[in-house]
């Protein structure tokens, strides 16, 4: 519950940002920038490391992955806060996926 907190993203955000992602799809870029640049940031070497071989590509792809996966969900109403906060709220070392859109 504490890491969805420090996201920054309550239900009320959400809802906001997803409104923005949904209506101005020329934001996608911008903010899959962001998204992955932020979680590079939170990342350790170790949990980089882990991430290269958990994924097989370098820790800022699979980033922009994650990113790029979330926005794109968002974007097409598959991805809703519970589904954001599903995966925000499951530990670093149990796998959950959004789902892959294009």
């Amino acid at each position: 519950m504490a890491l969805a907190d420090e996201s920054g993203w309550n239900e009320e955000t959400f809802g906001y940002y997803s409104s923005i992602i949904r209506q101005l799809p020329e934001t996608h870029s911008r903010l899959i920038d962001g998204c992955a640049k932020d979680g590079m940031a939170k990342m350790d070497a170790e949990t980089k490391a882990q991430t290269e071989r958990d994924t097989s590509m370098s820790a800022d792809e699979a980033a922009r992955d994650v990113c790029r996966r979330m926005i794109k969900g968002i974007a097409s109403g598959a991805v809703t806060y519970e589904v954001y906060r599903k995966w925000l709220d499951t530990p670093d070392d149990e796998k959950l996926r959004f789902p892959d859109y294009q």
